[in-house]
């Protein structure tokens, strides 16, 4: 019994390892969330740290408003394909959690400029930015996304190929807090 669950474990070690790659290739993540009125889909640009996922937003958004009252989402992130045999990507389940304003968390600031450089003027000193920029970055808050399970699909290894990863079950959530 006990090898068998050492088995399990590397295989899971290598799939979380083909997930994280996968993520640090890729920017944009589709957000699901439901609220009051109906389920809605947002994409947005993610940096991670192993396998968890850090957006920026504004809690005045739909997907804001919807995540103050359910913090349940589910994600996608995948490419454009033409050929279904090419199709990979990700599917996400788990729990976001508002982080706060983005000069509260300069360490996730700088990943996300790393990333994203076009972005670096929202974290600059407010009384540096002009007015309009100033008051929409003001609104702006970090969002933490840490899946309780993940989907790696991938068509090149058959139709539908499909591989869960538990990240508990692995200590990646446990390492990554």
């Amino acid at each position: 019994m006990g090898q068998v669950r050492l088995l399990k474990k590397m295989a899971a070690s290598r799939l979380e390892y083909r997930i994280i790659s996968y993520l640090e290739a890729h920017n944009t993540m589709s957000l699901a969330t439901v609220g009051m009125e109906q389920p809605h889909a947002a994409a947005v640009f993610y940096i991670n740290r192993k396998l968890d996922l850090f957006f920026i937003s504004s809690p005045a958004s739909r997907h804001g408003e919807n995540l103050a009252t359910n913090t349940q989402v589910s994600a996608t992130i995948n490419e454009d394909y033409g050929d279904w045999n090419a199709i990979k990507g990700l599917q996400l389940e788990g729990d976001v959690q508002q982080l706060g304003r983005l000069s509260e968390h300069e360490d996730i600031g700088a990943g996300y400029v790393r990333k994203f450089p076009d972005v670096g003027d929202f974290f600059k000193d407010p009384d540096e930015l002009p007015d309009l920029i100033a008051g929409k970055v003001a609104k702006v808050r970090f969002y933490k996304f840490q899946p309780s399970r993940i989907f790696y699909i991938d068509n090149s290894r058959g139709f539908g190929h499909r591989e869960e990863l538990v990240p508990d079950e692995v200590g990646t959530a446990e390492e990554s807090k």
